[in-house]
């Protein structure tokens, strides 16, 4: 489905690993064929990262999600009382205040409907149409995937975060529900547990973009001699 896409997309940036397809669907009628269960319990952002780097596909249910956050946000399950709250950011040490930590939680994009899983994969091998397209590069990738986002009408690009739910609130449901990028920074998280390297950012684009966006890499190619 993107597989010369990809393959032209990691040539033209030089990309470490696989832009990653990330999928939400609502019942196990709906998981691909040939996609299984991830056996490991782990975060969302772990997920992410093993199918970048190492090529792993498959789905995790609410079961396989050890981020209660990252679920609650995208809509795999309820979003526990205490990150709804704010409470943990706040005993965490995040914020200063409850009122404080309240507010950012209340802000971070939330999926408006309820799934039974999050589907995994390299975007280049995926048999299926993600949501979201997630890249994690580095901040001069992310300037050429920006400008090539921009070349055909123009704009700006977000870049709406607070720093924590980084790879699900940020980079996933923010994009799904608004069909724009999003651009964000990781989380204390996605950091430390996925291994979201210090010279990387995170950005997610909807599908019906990334073609056009590769094109546009090409064509600056041309133009600029090396991006």
């Amino acid at each position: 489905m993107y597989e010369e896409k990809v393959k032209e997309l990691k040539e033209l940036l030089g990309l470490k690993g696989s832009p990653v397809a990330v999928k939400l669907v609502k019942s196990a009628d709906e998981i691909p064929e040939g996609y299984l269960k991830i056996s490991e319990k782990k975060r969302h952002c772990e997920f992410v990262q093993d199918a970048r780097l190492t090529g792993n596909k498959g789905y995790a249910t609410s079961d396989e999600h050890m981020c209660k956050g990252g679920a609650g946000v995208m809509g795999i399950e309820p979003l526990p009382v205490s990150v709804a709250s704010g409470k943990m950011y706040h005993q965490l040490g995040n914020f200063e205040t409850p009122e404080g930590a309240q507010e950012t939680v209340a802000a971070i994009p939330k999926s408006s409907e309820n799934y039974y899983a999050s589907i995994y994969s390299p975007l280049e091998s995926a048999e299926y149409e993600p949501d979201v397209i997630v890249l994690v590069i580095t901040p001069k990738q992310a300037l050429r995937v920006s400008q090539a986002y921009l070349r055909a009408k123009g704009g700006r690009i977000s870049s709406d975060y607070s720093g924590i739910q980084s790879l699900c609130a940020d980079a996933v449901v923010a994009v799904k529900e608004r069909g724009v990028p999003n651009m964000t920074l990781g989380c204390s998280g996605s950091r430390k547990y996925a291994k979201v390297a210090d010279e990387e950012v995170v950005i997610g684009i909807p599908p019906k973009n990334f073609v056009d966006i590769v094109d546009a890499l090409k064509t600056f190619k041309g133009k600029w001699g090396e991006l």
